[in-house]
Formats: C-alpha cells, structure tokens, sequence
C-alpha cells in the first residue's frame, strides 16, 4: 500500500513540475450545437431533413496571462440544398467571427460578437460562482475535475486539468484553478470539448486584443438582444447559437 501511494504522489509532482513549465499552448476544441430549427409555411416541410446538430472546430491560444479564444477557420459554413416538388431550400449554416480575448491576471475579458450583421466588443469582469463536484474523470491524459456554475438562466458544466494551472477555457469560461478541457450547456445541447492540445510556446501575434466592433456592456448587449429577438418574435436566447440563414428559391 505504501508503494503504491509513494508511487501516485511521484506521478502527481511529475505532472505538476511539468505543467508549471508550460504555461503557454495552443488547444483545438470540438464544439457540437443540438440544433432545433423550426419552419413556417412553404418551408416547414423541409424541416425533418434539417441537420440535427452542427459541428465547428475552435482554438485557444493561451499563456499564464492571457488567452484568445477563435474559430479555427477563417470561414466554417455548410450548405444543405434540399428539394421538394417545385421548391428548393438552401440552408446555410455559418460560424459568425466572434473572438474571446481573456486578461487571465486582471479577470477582465473583450468578446467580439456578431449579431444580426452587426459587430459588438463586450466588455466584462470574469465572475463566475463555480462550485466543485467532487467528481473527477480523465480527457485524454489529463486528470480533471467538475465544477458547475450558473449563466443566467444555463447550467454550466465544466471539467479542468489543474496539471495546466492556466485560468482560462473555451469561450468565455475560465476563472477555475486549471485548464477547461470541456463545457457543457443546455443540458447537453451544447458542447465543447479538446481534441488536441500543443503545449509549445505561442507567437505574441496569435493573442491580440479585438478592436472591430461597437463597444458595450454586458448589460447592454444583453438588452439589444433582447430588444431585437422581441421584434422578430422570438426569445433572446436563440440568437446565441451558430447562425443560420435560410433562403428558399422556386
């Protein structure tokens, strides 16, 4: 029993000496959208041939004192032409060019956004209420723990590698004691989860601050969603998801 427990604490101190020695790494995440798109008149009968989920690759660039979270590609669409008697529904479904930068020492973030053809920088204080689990599971080699927290009205459920003791994550969560290697939504509606990960030095011009954009609050971001999602009829909510655009021809 003995050499056993010696045997786990050499193995622990090895991942935190190696950690501590690579604070700086570029990560690819998956990121799965369970999508529920709803159609109207001449459309609706196409909505059973719809795509039921939408894939998109992200990265992270991070070092201990800041982070830049992207899509991986430039441009990430995916066209889906679907014909019925005379009509033709081209679906189009686009990743908009939003961007995480983290200032992970000060707890302050710049989020560039797109909604409805328009580009906003959020700015905001990272403040997130996480509470521990206790349970604990592997992602690839990396031992991690749960944590949840509350984003508005979406549970928010976390799994960090405190061997990478970098404060940062996909999106806009970090502010855990280690790496997010995965976050969950919408009770699993939404995912995001590592597929590589490259702990080697990161160029200076990979983490830039975003300047394209209006700049506002939180607050006042939410409101402008809010505002708009009631002139088009439907919840704020679905206007944070991937974008889609539908065009119908004959």
């Amino acid at each position: 029993m003995k050499k056993t427990v010696l045997l786990i604490g050499l193995m622990l101190a090895g991942y935190l000496s190696f950690s501590q020695d690579n604070t700086s790494g570029t990560i690819v995440y998956e990121q799965t959208i369970k999508m529920e798109i709803k159609m109207e008149g001449e459309a609706a009968q196409f909505a059973a041939m719809m795509p039921k989920e939408r894939k998109s690759a992200k990265v992270l660039y991070f070092n201990g004192h800041q982070s830049l979270y992207e899509n991986k590609k430039a441009t990430d669409q995916e066209d889906v032409t679907m014909q019925s008697g005379g009509a033709t529904v081209m679906v189009r479904m686009a990743d908009p060019e939003n961007k995480v930068y983290t200032d992970i020492a000060g707890k302050k973030q710049i989020e560039m956004k797109e909604f409805m053809t328009r580009t906003f920088l959020i700015d905001r204080d990272i403040s997130y209420s996480w509470k521990m689990t206790g349970n604990q599971k592997m992602i690839q080699e990396y031992p991690c723990q749960e944590a949840t927290c509350t984003d508005g009205d979406k549970k928010v459920v976390a799994w960090f590698t405190p061997v990478i003791p970098v404060s940062t994550g996909p999106g806009k969560y970090g502010g855990l004691p280690g790496l997010i290697l995965s976050v969950e939504l919408d009770s699993g509606k939404n995912v995001t989860i590592i597929k590589t990960i490259d702990l080697s030095p990161v160029a200076k011009d990979k983490i830039v601050i975003p300047e394209k954009g209006k700049k506002v609050t939180n607050e006042e971001f939410d409101k402008i969603v809010e505002e708009k999602m009631k002139e088009m009829g439907g919840p704020a909510g679905g206007a944070r998801g991937n974008a889609v655009f539908i065009r119908i021809q004959k």
